[in-house]
């Protein structure tokens, strides 16, 4: 959509995610951003930004994460959602699609070596756009993953 602002949902995991996020803001300049990622220690500076308690060894936060998403997204209506991982983006990726037709763009991490993520693979068949660090991922994955070179 080149021409059009674009309001944008950054989301990723602390750490390694967060920063191959960072090293793309960029990308995302003349477009208005916000982030989703965890809490805890996440840098300071992330603005505007909405953090999620780790959900993916508690039942009860794993139900409670996509009603907080629900009402993240009532409440910004992105067009767009960008993820590097980790599984921060599957309830994010899917409640964007399924309840409110965002488009869905993702990065594998460059850590993704030889083998493919289990965030990747469980959004990827839901993504529009789909990328990869490394050209040999592109066997492992699909018709719809593209080659993008290293960006760290």
């Amino acid at each position: 959509m080149p021409g059009r602002e674009l309001k944008i949902a950054l989301v990723s995991s602390h750490g390694g995610h967060l920063t191959e996020v960072l090293a793309l803001k960029d990308v995302f300049k003349g477009h208005r951003t916000f982030f989703i990622t965890y809490q805890g220690q996440t840098p300071a500076g992330l603005a505007p930004a909405y953090f999620l308690k780790k959900f993916h060894d508690n039942l009860f936060e794993v139900v409670a994460v996509w009603f907080r998403v629900v009402r993240i997204f009532w409440r910004e209506r992105p067009d767009l959602v960008f993820s590097t991982g980790a599984e921060i983006a599957i309830p994010v990726f899917f409640v964007a699609k399924f309840l409110f037709g965002c488009k869905l763009a993702y990065l594998e991490c460059s850590a993704q070596v030889k083998s493919r993520s289990l965030t990747g693979r469980i959004v990827y068949p839901i993504c529009d756009l789909f990328l990869v660090q490394w050209e040999h991922l592109l066997v492992k994955y699909g018709k719809k993953a593209r080659y993008c070179g290293g960006l760290i």
